[in-house]
């Protein structure tokens, strides 16, 4: 190697080619590649086993012993063993024979009136849920079945459902509206029903609660010192409830925010009907001059829930 001055340095051409020419990689062994062991013959034929056990428990299963019984059992015995149970209070498990013969046969007589007793069944098991899930069987009933033979039971039971939850007089009043209207429908579609009777009397009671609720509004605003508002809603009362129970209180009340708004006259005029209409009420023998009346409260025709026949 020639080297350049006496220095010790290398020529530029070798120091390249040392560059150019990097040394080869020592090889190394596969174990240490991978750090693992080979696996073995009976490593993997027991893993393979295991895959297609695998594979296997994925696969269909065999249907339980309820849904075998369902499919091999005539509707007639379906349908019989399913109401039996609901006759138990058994409801979760009759309504699954119901339901599937509903859902099998949806245009059979059977199929038919299984809708109805899965229906019925929510309803007698009570409480809000419950009221929920009947009233979307009895409104899918409404809707499959125009023609059917026990069409206004249906329509009734519908109508109690919201009926059951109407509110007191000082709540939301949506479901007592909804109540009203269905038991409506029941009269226009079957005038002549076994049911209309229990549904006026339903529709006077309710009607009761929506004028309670209009006159415990205005009475409200009466204390908040806004007779304008609570005159309001009195006039409302007595314009659209005619049949309004609490009639005494809501002329007693009329006439004190007559009176606080300069409007004397009307004021003794509402008085004189009062004693004139309801000479017995605790009203009007405040208006009398006597002891002052009873707090404003819910009126004795407002009850709290409906009821069902």
């Amino acid at each position: 190697m020639k080297e350049d001055g006496g220095t010790g340095r290398r020529g530029d051409g070798e120091w390249e080619q040392e560059v150019r020419s990097p040394s080869p990689p020592v090889p190394q062994s596969p174990r240490l590649l991978t750090g693992r062991k080979p696996i073995s013959g009976a490593t993997a034929i027991g893993l393979a086993i295991l895959f297609m056990a695998g594979c296997a428990s994925t696969g269909p299963k065999k249907p339980d012993k309820l849904t075998q019984e369902l499919l091999a059992t005539p509707k007639e015995t379906l349908f019989e063993k399913g109401k039996a149970l609901l006759a138990k209070k058994r409801y979760d498990l009759g309504r699954k024979y119901l339901n599937f013969v509903f859902e099998t046969y949806p245009n059979d007589t059977q199929g038919r009136e299984a809708l109805l007793l899965v229906a019925d069944s929510y309803f007698r098991q009570g409480g809000s849920a419950s009221y929920t899930e009947a009233r979307f069987r009895y409104r899918d009933y409404l809707n499959r079945y125009p023609g059917a033979p026990q069409r206004d039971y249906a329509r009734y039971q519908f109508a109690v459902c919201y009926d059951k939850e109407h509110e007191k007089p000082d709540r939301d009043q949506t479901s007592t509206r909804e109540a009203i209207s269905q038991y409506d429908a029941l009269l226009r579609e079957f005038p002549n029903s076994l049911y209309t009777s229990q549904a006026r009397e339903r529709i006077r009671r309710l009607t009761d609660v929506l004028a309670e609720h209009e006159f415990l509004v205005g009475f409200f605003y009466m204390r908040k010192g806004a007779p304008g508002a609570a005159l309001a809603r009195f006039t409302i009362v007595e314009e659209r409830f005619s049949e309004y129970a609490g009639r005494d209180k809501l002329f007693f009340y009329s006439a004190q925010v007559l009176k606080r708004l300069g409007r004397e006259k009307e004021a003794e005029r509402y008085l004189a009907r009062l004693i004139a209409e309801f000479p017995g009420s605790e009203y009007a023998r405040k208006a009398r001059g006597g002891k002052a009346p009873p707090k404003p409260s819910a009126s004795a025709s407002v009850d709290s829930r409906g009821k069902s026949e």
